[in-house]
């Protein structure tokens, strides 16, 4: 590890990635994502029609980035956590997609009311060893009950990828092609006898599925299933534990919860103060320092591209940053060119 820091030149303090390290997407090691909902309200708060749309969203963000390998999910009242693995082109697509759809289709149900994007930047963290994986999904299934709302994951009322997990079922939403719902309203109000045009045709029911985690690729779906009902049954003990015999809050409590209620997330466990970790694994796990290798020289490569040294070009999946200036090299002027000024 130190021959790594001394090669990127950074010391012991930087081994954190800061706001202003470009975003690198390892296509060969999952990702934890966590996007929080804006000021931390409660617009997520559990209902049917949420549900609903929100595994629709998710469904079809699945059929538009087919490369994108999801593991884990969970919604909360006032963020959410994924647990994917995709390129690095189809990685913030796939999470901005489904962002954008669940602001403007849930933005504008009537008991929201809410104008613009519900969200804040996502942060995400490497998972390069089968334990980190591990690590990970359960913390994803823990969401719920380590806050004390639920005494078990699958009792949450909101989107959770703990049954589904446990049961190897899929999770089905509906989508709704308000675009083409539009247009064919338009159409008709054109005619000279208007008809009342159908809305469920423009339904469409998506599946969403969960792969398994590296780490238990080679597993069968029933031991897979078994290993789900481990972790469940370890969140659930540690759960009454933290209660310490107190009932948890209840899922009708959390459904009756105020949209407009702030609650300030706690941090996650690779969390430092005003740090985020590259990697959620100790920097001396072999996997880790590969991991971090590849990320130190991806970030030199991509800050010597946007300052414009010559013969270096932006390394593959690197986005161009935005406020770049190209300078392009002066040609002298010839000497009749002098003459005539």
């Amino acid at each position: 590890m130190s021959k790594i820091i001394q090669r990127s030149g950074l010391t012991n303090n930087q081994l954190f990635a800061g706001q202003h390290h470009a975003r690198y997407v390892d296509e060969d090691v999952p990702l934890h994502i966590i996007t929080r909902v804006f000021q931390g309200r409660h617009l997520l708060r559990p209902c049917d029609d949420l549900n609903s749309i929100i595994l629709g969203v998710v469904g079809r963000a699945q059929q538009h980035y087919n490369s994108i390998r999801l593991y884990a999910m969970a919604f909360l009242s006032n963020h959410v956590h994924l647990m994917l693995q995709g390129p690095p082109d189809q990685v913030p697509a796939f999470i901005g997609f489904i962002k954008r759809e669940i602001s403007r289709r849930w933005g504008r149900h009537p008991s929201v009311g809410w104008r613009g994007t519900m969200w804040h930047e996502y942060v995400s963290t490497a998972l390069p060893s089968a334990a980190s994986q591990v690590r990970c999904l359960k913390y994803i299934l823990s969401q719920g009950v380590k806050e004390g709302l639920v005494a078990s994951p699958e009792e949450w009322p909101g989107v959770h990828c703990a049954d589904a997990l446990m049961t190897m079922r899929p999770m089905t939403g509906k989508w709704f092609d308000a675009t083409g719902y539009g247009r064919a309203v338009d159409a008709q109000s054109r005619t000279r006898n208007p008809k009342r045009v159908c809305r469920e045709r423009y339904v469409t029911d998506y599946s969403v599925t969960l792969s398994p985690i590296p780490a238990w690729c080679d597993l069968s779906p029933e031991t897979q299933a078994c290993e789900a009902h481990r972790l469940v049954a370890e969140v659930r003990s540690e759960g009454d534990a933290r209660r310490n015999g107190r009932p948890p809050i209840g899922r009708q409590r959390v459904k009756r919860a105020s949209m407009q209620k702030i609650s300030v997330l706690p941090p996650p466990p690779w969390f430092e103060v005003r740090r985020r970790m590259i990697c959620w694994e100790s920097p001396t796990d072999p996997d880790a320092a590969r991991h971090l290798e590849r990320y130190w020289s991806f970030q030199r490569a991509f800050r010597e591209a946007a300052r414009g040294i010559a013969n270096v070009d932006f390394p593959e999946g690197a986005h161009t940053p935005s406020r770049c200036i190209w300078r392009r090299p002066r040609v002298r002027e010839s000497a009749s060119d002098d003459k005539h000024a």
